[in-house]
This record gives C-alpha cells, structure tokens and sequence, in this order.
C-alpha cells in the first residue's frame, strides 16, 4: 500500500518537473521573440512568415496560460489535456522560428559587415529601430 502511494507520487511529481521544465523553456522563448515580433514593425515585414508562425504561437500560449491559472493548484496543472504534448510542439516551433530569425540576422550580417561586430540583441535593436535613428547611435 504504501509502496504504492510513494510509486504513484514520485511519477505525479515526475510529470509536474517535466511540465515545468517544458514550461519554463516556452515562457522564456516566448518573452524573447514577443519583445521583438511585438517591438518592431520592420522584423513583422522582413519576416511575415515567423510573424505569422509567432502569433499563432502567442495565441495558444495566452489560452493556455489562462487554462493553467484556473487551477489554483499545481498538481491541478497535470490535468489539463495534452499539457505536456502542447508545451513540447510549441517549443519546437518557437526553436524554428529562432532558427528563421538567426539566418535573417546572417544575411543581415554578410549585407552589412559591420554588423559582424553586433551581437543578435544589438542588431534586432537596430533593425528594428531602422526608421528611428536616435534610437539607433548609441550602437
């Protein structure tokens, strides 16, 4: 009886770290690639398709995010369908979209080679900012 009890908490609690380490990975992604999909008009030109891929991302995060917080208790969380499955897919397309995002900035680079010099968060600033040169000099 007891054996039991421990075996079936140990794999609740298992599936709980693997959720939040799924959810941890998407929350910090997606604070990253909202700030600059949301941030700048140009990278949503420049990009139409990862703008389009990251809205649809943003959207299902938003919903499940408040799915989660309907349930005041974390084991609560284990219950919602596919949680794990959803975290994991999202993931992944936000890992295509870094990758779009990352070759963007390579040919940006090669176009420019004084961007050589810049790193990734310097030249979205930049980028972003293309229509706003005081925003742009301090790089």
């Amino acid at each position: 009886e007891f054996q039991e009890d421990g075996n079936l908490w140990e794999d609740r609690l298992t599936k709980l770290r693997a959720a939040f380490d799924a959810w941890i990975d998407v929350q910090r992604r997606w604070v990253y690639l909202e700030g600059i999909f949301f941030g700048s008009a140009d990278i949503k030109n420049q990009l139409p398709a990862e703008w389009s891929r990251f809205k649809s991302v943003d959207g299902e995060f938003i919903t499940l995010m408040r799915r989660i917080s309907s349930r005041p208790y974390a084991m609560e969380a284990l219950n919602i369908e596919n949680l794990q499955r959803t975290l994991e897919r999202l993931s992944n397309l936000m890992t295509v979209i870094q990758k779009a995002l990352g070759t963007y900035l390579e040919k940006q680079r090669s176009d420019f080679s004084r961007f050589y010099f810049l790193g990734d968060d310097d030249l979205l600033e930049i980028i972003g900012n293309s229509s706003e040169p005081g925003k742009v000099l301090p790089h």
